[in-house]
């Protein structure tokens, strides 16, 4: 399995591809991302359990990659939009994470009412309701409970050329995001 420690934890980073129909996973989430720290005290300064502010990847050779995130801390899991540039046409990507303390918590019913969560934002295109079901829900037989998951949706609102600025921006949220929610699971 893929995987990298984050916090002495290992993170399994699955998702759903729009633009090529395909559910994919594990996949090694980047311990090495650039700017994760000031993202990370950002988001536990925040006053509430929301946050939200641009967020800034680049990846050599292309154009910086401009996002806005709006994340949401909630009791079993967390939750990111993240949209490109100054989008008004929906989010780019939606970030689900999940870290290993709060696992327990999962309602038998996650993978179904996160789907019904992103179809309100952006339906999938037929027939991917239930490969994104089904690759949700085989993400959490097939991992350790010790392992930490984030589940990624696209929702193909962004051009392909941002390709990789979008995965940057996804893997330093959800690290973030992580970190933030284990420092709540702390504090407990």
């Amino acid at each position: 399995m893929a995987g990298v420690a984050l916090a002495n934890r290992t993170v399994q980073l699955y998702g759903w591809d729009s633009q090529g129909h395909i559910w994919h996973g594990p996949n090694e989430l980047s311990a090495n991302v650039g700017g994760l720290q000031r993202l990370t005290d950002s988001m536990l300064a925040s006053p509430g359990r929301s946050w939200y502010g641009p967020v800034s990847c680049t990846v050599t050779g292309e154009q910086p990659g401009r996002f806005f995130v709006l994340a949401h801390k909630l009791r079993d899991c967390g939750v990111a939009l993240v949209y490109c540039d100054e989008s008004k046409t929906g989010p780019a990507e939606i970030v689900a994470v999940i870290p290993a303390a709060v696992r327990p918590r999962i309602r038998p019913d996650f993978a179904f009412e996160l789907l019904a969560f992103c179809s309100f934002l952006c339906p999938a295109p037929e027939g991917a309701d239930l490969a994104i079901h089904e690759g949700i829900a085989a993400a959490f037989t097939e991992t350790s409970p010790a392992d930490s998951l984030v589940f990624s949706i696209g929702s193909d609102l962004w051009v392909s050329d941002a390709d990789h600025s979008l995965s940057l921006c996804i893997e330093k949220v959800a690290s973030a995001m992580l970190r933030w929610m284990e420092d709540d699971s702390v504090a407990r």
